[in-house]
């Protein structure tokens, strides 16, 4: 049988705070693909697309940093797990590309959270029946007017005010 999910890295070992490059392939379509990082202090997860690469820094460890996917399939659960050896404690200057790659993986994190967002927004618009769409669109459109005219001033107001205006000066 074909392996379903392919997982490797650059190496096999590297330092904390250097750089390691990911990359997964998932052969089949996934109902969920989450990529996993456990330093042995902290687990972090990313929900990821069927392909892609990521780069990250190795955070201070215990030893082995690894690193999982993790795919439902059908339903049912496929894992592929790399373990990276980490050599050293990290330096100053290591710390801070350190810090700058978990940035990025927050970053990555964000944006794969609003694409699973998208996804199911469109889904759920998808499965909405005519009479509902066109009720949630004369709605938005409601709504959206309501907040125009609340700050557009009417004009009959404007009048008023600038009659009062003259009234005051030349009384």
């Amino acid at each position: 049988m074909k392996k379903q999910l392919k997982l490797e890295t650059d190496r096999k070992s590297a330092k904390e705070g250097e750089f390691i490059d990911i990359r997964w392939d998932c052969q089949v379509c996934p109902d969920s693909l989450i990529l996993t990082f456990d330093s042995g202090h902290k687990t972090d997860k990313i929900i990821v697309s069927d392909r892609g690469s990521t780069r990250i820094a190795i955070p201070n460890c215990k030893g082995k940093f690894r690193i999982r996917i993790i795919a439902g399939i059908s339903g049912k659960k496929v894992t592929e797990e790399i373990a990276v050896r980490v050599l050293n404690i990290r330096t100053k200057k290591q710390n801070a590309r350190s810090k700058a790659g978990r940035f990025k993986l927050w970053g990555e994190k964000i944006h794969a959270d609003w694409c699973v967002f998208k996804a199911q927004c469109k889904y759920w618009w998808l499965s909405q029946k005519k009479w509902k769409k066109i009720l949630w669109i004369v709605l938005l459109i409601i709504w959206l007017g309501l907040l125009v005219f609340s700050f557009v001033k009417a004009p009959a107001s404007a009048a008023s005010e600038s009659q009062t205006a003259y009234l005051m000066n030349h009384i």
